[in-house]
């Protein structure tokens, strides 16, 4: 777009230059009959704007959701075999995620791509103004625990649209119980020793007299 349009547009206008945007002088530039070339200039430009002004918003979306995520917390505990661990479910993971984002014009999806004995998950978040971010993971089928191929499908799935959403998201799930581990299924940590500070202050001429 030449110069003399964006001059031609703030005069006509007779408003302070920043407050003219690319559609104003598109429409300006219709309204003097401009040639085909220069309106598609202006159209172009009025596309890389609005592209530029909703990346920034969907910036600005998401760092206030990130100001206050939301605190999930493994949910369920699943035991096979020699196998044993604790998640949080994906409705769990969604539920909280959506509550949070929704107030801040974003929202997510998934789209499933499939290859022979290959899935792939993209999660997609979205702001109210048109901006995405893609999150992409793929896997083999999760066939384990004696599962049959649509379960072993189902799976995976499952599991990849959980993980493309905490990462997609900026999130981390908790155990219930982080201090001891017991919220992860873990054995309680030892409790440590609690010195007092009248014990120390008498102990401490004998532990001088010791390292000296």
């Amino acid at each position: 777009m030449s110069n003399e349009i964006a001059k031609e547009a703030v005069a006509v206008l007779s408003v302070p230059q920043a407050a003219v945007t690319p559609m104003s002088m598109l429409q300006i530039a219709i309204e003097k009959d401009l040639s085909i070339e220069k309106i598609q200039q202006l159209m172009d430009l009025q596309d890389r704007w609005e592209k530029n002004e909703a990346r920034k918003a969907y910036d600005k979306a998401m760092a206030a959701f990130k100001a206050d995520p939301p605190e999930i917390f493994k949910n369920k505990h699943v035991s096979y075999g020699n196998t044993s661990y604790g998640h949080a479910t994906l409705d769990n993971v969604a539920s909280q995620v959506s509550e949070k984002m929704a107030p801040h014009g974003l929202s997510f999806k998934w789209n499933i791509e499939q290859e022979p004995n290959l899935v792939r998950v993209i999660c997609v978040v979205s702001h109210a103004q048109g901006h995405r971010e893609f999150t992409p993971l793929q896997s083999g089928v999760d066939s384990s625990g004696g599962k049959n191929s649509i379960q072993a499908l189902g799976s995976a799935v499952s599991y990849l649209r959980r993980y493309t959403l905490e990462a997609a998201a900026g999130v981390a799930v908790k155990s219930k119980d982080d201090d001891d581990g017991a919220g992860a299924g873990l054995p309680p940590k030892p409790a440590l020793p609690v010195y007092l500070q009248a014990s120390f202050d008498k102990g401490l001429p004998s532990w001088t007299e010791m390292i000296i």
